[in-house]
């Protein structure tokens, strides 16, 4: 082999060598690439979910840390009455906070200070030296809410004492300048400014505004910087609200429904509504026992209130720890939770109850509708029936029977006999279309929170042929086992007498922007019509037959027109704490005035009338005479006139007039002026003094004393008991004593109407000639 051969191979070695270094490298390199691409997939990863995915997250996080958002607080729309009284308003109060640091950088007398503040925020000075001992924080709250004269105290305290670290920042306060006045309808609002119930909850979107904020930049443990940055946020004010409630005629309501309460010692509350028969504007709304929306925590009903303190005062007497004392806390905190939940319900809007009787007016305004009774029908009661399909005798309240009577008579009656027989002609199918029409078996849209719609049979149920058809027909027909609420009834009710119109009732008027420009107004609105305008006007006339004539006669007023209904409902269903069928009953009236062109419908339903009064439990007998009280206030009020035509002026209430110095010419024609007679006592020509003194109201057709140069006696006379009187007998031991009686409620003259109230207590001593008012009751008005 040759030198060159030979150095040729070597070459080729060296090269092959060379490439296969090469090729290693390459390969190790694409490998560590690789393993370099892979380890860093991860961080790759997690730098695209930090920086795209999670941006904004991230971004929020350090802008959170960075800044401070101070909150400014939306003034919060006040809520008005339809003559624009304040209902509702926010008051503007402040908050105290600590700054720790500062209270530490400034070497402040930490107990100076927790003692003092202590004192005038009625708070433990350990907890806000707690609260000052945290130097890292430059923010503790104190108290929230506080009025101007407390923190003027504060203020004081800080500049007597040169102290840095003590602030207080502004707040909003809700006020509600009538305490418990429409507190269902009005609700309230939490710690946090927003409305926990009532319209209060229902428009709180439009009432709470939108609150502004200050944003600044802060360091670390909350330290300003050096060199801050602010923007601020103006807050946006709330709208203002305006209600159809009258705070006048809710005032009345409210004030009649608690004297029956307190009379017929009444152990579940009521509940009542006045509305506008013709637009469904909601002029009161009442649900007691009641609150104060200012303390809305507190209990209102000193009965309950009694209560929780027996369940309180037996949890304390067990032994901290124990099992009996961790059972008489859960008892006392859980009665204390159904209290605050019981006196916030509005009871008018949100729960159902058997109607009773008030019913029959929707089962005889369809049955007249459809033809099926005429008012020319007769009907017999002989105080109780066989019926079809029932297994047991339908009993009629009237035990004795009220014998042969009239469509009319039928429903001054209440007879429930004649009901069944009304119900069973008119067919369950029929039935159930006007129960729906009349829009019983749907929720009003009153807008107001928590309305419910009740319930009643299912159709199928009231169809000819059904299982327990006739039962249920029956039972239907005079408001018994199904229950509506107030509203529906009221709404339906209106419809009957306001010329068949169902309309939607509503509680807020308008919706003011903090101009005072309307940003929404609400309108009568019809929904549908179901009966017609004949119809309505025969229903009218019967309805006011059942006041003149029938179980409603203790809701008469001398010179208005009054129409109403009663209604005496077991509370069927109802078990007490035992599981035991309760024997309760709901006592309502419904009273339409006046019914020669209906305005007004008033309900009011007392619920569980106590057997200890000895007054018989009856609607006739306790709820007619509460909506006659109503109605004596609520209709003067409103403007509705009174026809004293064919009046016995007896049961008006007068004015006397001033007739001094007048000759018994010009005295005689005052007083006839006024339906008043009188005596003359003296031989004078001229008054120089008269009984009662001028400006005394007093009934009419009562004779006065004028004196011609007598002495007009000074005496005082002692007023007597009333009650059991008939009106002759009250007249009589009226004038025996010096005074004048006032006969309101039932007017007969007979053994069967006594006098059951009087105004001032028997043995007063009072001013001769002072007028008495004295309620006196029919005791026949058992339903």
């Amino acid at each position: 082999m040759s030198f060159n051969s030979k150095k040729r191979k070597k070459n080729t070695g060296r090269q092959d060598r060379i490439r296969a270094d090469r090729g290693i490298l390459s390969r190790t390199g694409v490998i560590m690439v690789l393993c370099g691409i892979v380890a860093f997939l991860p961080v790759a990863g997690m730098l695209l979910n930090l920086m795209v995915f999670r941006h904004e997250e991230y971004a929020q996080r350090a802008l959170n840390n960075q800044t401070r958002t101070t909150q400014v607080t939306a003034s919060r729309g006040s809520i008005y009455d339809r003559n624009m009284n304040v209902l509702a308003v926010s008051s503007s109060v402040e908050n105290v906070f600590l700054d720790p640091k500062e209270l530490s950088d400034n070497k402040e007398d930490i107990n100076l200070i927790a003692n003092t503040l202590g004192g005038i925020l009625d708070l433990e000075p350990d907890w806000i030296r707690e609260q000052a001992a945290d130097s890292t924080m430059r923010y503790k709250m104190l108290a929230r809410k506080q009025p101007q004269e407390v923190t003027d105290q504060i203020r004081d305290f800080i500049n007597e004492n040169d102290i840095i670290g003590i602030h207080m920042e502004p707040d909003s306060k809700r006020i509600y300048p009538n305490g418990s006045l429409a507190a269902q309808v009005i609700g309230f609002t939490n710690a946090s400014n927003q409305g926990a119930e009532g319209i209060e909850s229902y428009y709180n979107s439009y009432l709470e505004g939108t609150a502004g904020k200050v944003i600044t930049t802060k360091g670390n443990y909350e330290t300003e910087m050096p060199y801050s940055y602010e923007k601020y946020y103006e807050a946006s004010d709330g709208d203002d609200i305006v209600l159809t409630i009258d705070s006048t005629v809710q005032y009345y309501l409210e004030k009649n429904m608690q004297s029956a309460v307190e009379k017929y010692d009444v152990q579940n509350g009521a509940f009542g509504i006045v509305m506008d028969v013709k637009t469904g504007e909601i002029l009161a709304m009442c649900t007691l026992g009641s609150y104060d929306p200012n303390n809305y925590l507190e209990i209102g009903d000193s009965r309950v209130q009694a209560e929780l303190d027996e369940l309180k005062k037996a949890m304390v007497l067990e032994k901290e720890g124990t099992p009996a004392y961790t059972a008489a806390e859960k008892t006392y905190e859980d009665a204390l939770v159904a209290a605050r939940l019981s006196q916030w319900r509005n009871r008018v809007v949100s729960d159902g109850y058997e109607p009773g009787s008030t019913f029959k007016i929707i089962t005889m305004a369809a049955a007249i509708e459809e033809g099926t009774t005429t008012v020319n029908d007769t009907f017999y009661c002989g105080g109780s029936e066989m019926f079809s399909g029932r297994p047991q005798p339908l009993h009629c309240w009237q035990h004795s029977g009220h014998g042969s009577e009239t469509t009319f008579q039928a429903l001054q009656n209440s007879c429930n006999l004649a009901l069944a027989h009304i119900g069973l002609r008119l067919g369950g199918e029929k039935f159930y279309q006007y129960v729906k029409d009349f829009g019983l078996l749907e929720t009003t849209g009153v807008g107001m929170s928590g309305e419910s719609s009740g319930y009643f049979f299912p159709e199928s149920t009231l169809v000819p042929g059904a299982l327990g058809y006739e039962a249920a027909m029956i039972a239907a027909s005079f408001g018994q086992t199904f229950e509506v609420t107030p509203l529906q009834l009221v709404r339906a009710l209106s419809a009957v007498v306001n010329g068949g119109y169902l309309m939607q009732p509503y509680v807020v008027s308008q919706v003011l922007d903090a101009d005072g420009n309307v940003v929404e107004e609400h309108e009568p609105t019809v929904v549908r019509q179901v009966i017609s305008e004949e119809t309505s006007a025969i229903m009218r006339d019967m309805i006011l037959s059942v006041v003149e004539e029938g179980t409603a006669k203790n809701a008469k007023i001398a010179g208005y027109s009054i129409g109403g209904k009663t209604g005496t409902a077991e509370k069927t269903g109802k078990v007490d704490e035992n599981g035991n069928e309760v024997d309760d009953k709901i006592v309502s009236f419904v009273g339409i005035a006046p019914m020669d062109d209906p305005e007004y419908i008033v309900l009011v339903a007392l619920d569980t009338p106590s057997t200890s009064t000895g007054i018989y439990i009856s609607g006739g007998v306790m709820a007619a005479p509460t909506v006659r009280g109503v109605f004596e206030d609520i209709l003067p009020y409103l403007g509705v006139k009174r026809d004293l035509t064919d009046v016995d002026m007896s049961s008006v209430e007068v004015t006397m007039p001033d007739v001094t110095d007048m000759t018994e010419k010009e005295a005689a024609a005052a007083l006839k002026d006024e339906s008043l007679t009188y005596e003359l006592v003296g031989e004078g020509t001229r008054v120089t003094g008269q009984l009662p003194a001028p400006g005394t109201a007093l009934p009419g057709n009562s004779q006065v004393i004028l004196y011609m140069g007598e002495e007009v006696p000074t005496d005082l006379v002692i007023v007597p008991d009333f009650t059991g009187m008939t009106i002759s007998q009250a007249n009589q031991a009226a004038a025996n004593a010096g005074l004048y009686v006032l006969a309101k409620g039932a007017d007969a003259d007979s053994g069967y109407v006594t006098a059951t109230e009087q105004s001032v207590a028997p043995g007063t001593t009072v001013v001769r000639g002072t007028t008495i008012h004295v309620g006196f009751t029919d005791h026949t008005a058992q339903d």
